[in-house]
C-alpha cells in the first residue's frame, strides 16, 4: 500500500492543505497516513461512498474497546452519551428523542437572538485598528447563541468556552497527559454544572432546550439524565467549535478572493455560506471503524481497522 508521511502540524500544510490532499488524489486516492497510523481516503467518490457504507461506524468494535483510565474517568463518562460516537439502533433511539426537542420553531424562534448578538459583537470591534476577528466575534457569537438555547446564564459563556475548548483538544493530534488532565477536569466541571442546572428545570421548567429534553418522550421513554447532560454537551463543543472555525475560514476567504458585495444580498447569501463550507471546511478528517474487511480498489481496509 502506498504511504502517506506529512504532519497534520506542520506549517505550510496548517496554512494550506490543498495543495497535498491533491498530491494525495494522485497517488492514491486511498493512502496509508504515516502520521495517523491509519488509512485516508482523498476523493470525493471514495469519501461519500465510505460515509454512506454501513459496514463503517463511529462505534469502536467491542474487541477493541479498552478500560478507561482513571485520569480520564469524567471524560469518558461524557464521551460514551454522544450521538457522535454510537450506531443504530442507540444511536436512532436518542436522535429521535433529542429531535422531539429540537422543534424547527425553536430554531427559526433563535434568528432574532443571533441577529441581537452578532449586531451587539460587531458594534464592539475595535475601530480603525487591527485586531483578531476569531476572539473579538467569531469565538462568542455561537457559544453565546448556545447558552440561551439552552436556557444557561449568557454570562457564563468564558466558563463554557473554556470547558469546550479543552475538552476538543483531545480529538487533536499531538494529545498529552496534560491535554487529557485538562479536558478530564472541564468534563467534570461541566457536568456538575448541568447536573445541577438540569434538576433545578425538573423542578421549574421554562421555555429552553433543557426543559425541552426533559420532556421528550418517546413510546415511554425518556431521555436519562446522563444523555440529556451529554447531549447539551455535544451541543456546545460541535455546534461550537465547527462554527468558530468556519466563520474565520469564511471571512478569510471572502476577503482573498475579492468577493463581490452580490454573494452576500439576501437572495445569494445561502448559497455563499454553501460554497464556503464546500471550498475551505472547518473540520477535515472524521474517523470510521471497519466492521468487516471493506476492499476499496486495490486496497483492503481490515475488520477492525481505522
Amino acid at each position: 500500500m502506498k504511504t502517506l508521511n506529512l504532519s497534520p502540524l506542520d506549517p505550510d500544510f496548517v496554512q494550506n492543505p490543498y495543495a497535498a490532499y491533491t498530491r494525495a488524489r494522485a497517488q492514491g486516492p486511498v493512502l496509508f497516513w504515516q502520521d495517523y497510523g491509519m488509512m485516508a481516503a482523498f476523493d470525493a467518490a471514495t469519501v461519500q461512498a465510505l460515509l454512506r457504507d454501513r459496514r463503517l461506524g463511529r462505534e469502536t468494535p467491542a474487541d477493541q474497546r479498552k478500560p478507561t483510565p482513571d485520569h480520564m474517568r469524567d471524560f469518558y463518562a461524557v464521551e460514551d452519551q454522544s450521538m457522535l460516537e454510537l450506531e443504530p439502533p442507540t444511536h436512532t433511539r436518542l436522535r429521535g428523542l433529542v429531535l422531539r426537542a429540537f422543534t424547527s420553531r425553536r430554531i427559526a424562534g433563535l434568528a432574532p437572538e443571533i441577529e441581537e448578538i452578532a449586531q451587539a459583537l460587531l458594534a464592539d470591534l475595535p475601530k480603525g485598528e487591527a485586531f483578531d476577528l476569531i476572539p473579538a466575534f467569531c469565538t462568542q457569537l455561537p457559544v453565546r447563541i448556545i447558552a440561551r438555547l439552552l436556557g444557561v446564564p449568557e454570562d457564563m459563556w468564558p466558563d463554557l468556552l473554556r470547558w469546550s475548548n479543552d475538552m476538543v483538544a483531545v480529538y487533536q493530534i499531538g494529545r498529552t497527559r496534560a491535554t487529557e488532565e485538562a479536558a478530564n477536569t472541564a468534563a467534570a466541571d461541566f457536568t456538575g454544572f448541568l447536573r445541577r442546572y438540569v434538576n433545578e428545570r425538573r423542578q421549574d421548567p421554562r421555555d429552553d432546550l433543557i426543559t425541552q429534553l426533559i420532556a421528550a418522550e418517546e413510546d415511554g421513554e425518556k431521555l436519562s439524565t446522563d444523555a440529556l447532560i451529554g447531549t447539551c454537551i455535544l451541543l456546545l463543543n460541535a455546534g461550537h467549535e465547527a462554527t468558530v472555525h468556519a466563520l474565520g475560514n469564511g471571512i478569510a476567504c471572502l476577503l482573498e478572493n475579492n468577493t463581490p458585495a452580490s454573494a452576500l444580498a439576501p437572495d445569494a447569501i445561502n448559497a455563499t455560506v454553501e460554497e464556503i463550507l464546500r471550498y475551505d471546511p472547518p473540520l477535515h478528517v472524521f474517523e470510521r471503524f471497519a466492521y468487516e474487511d471493506i476492499e476499496l480498489g486495490d486496497v483492503t481496509l481490515e475488520k477492525g481497522r481505522k
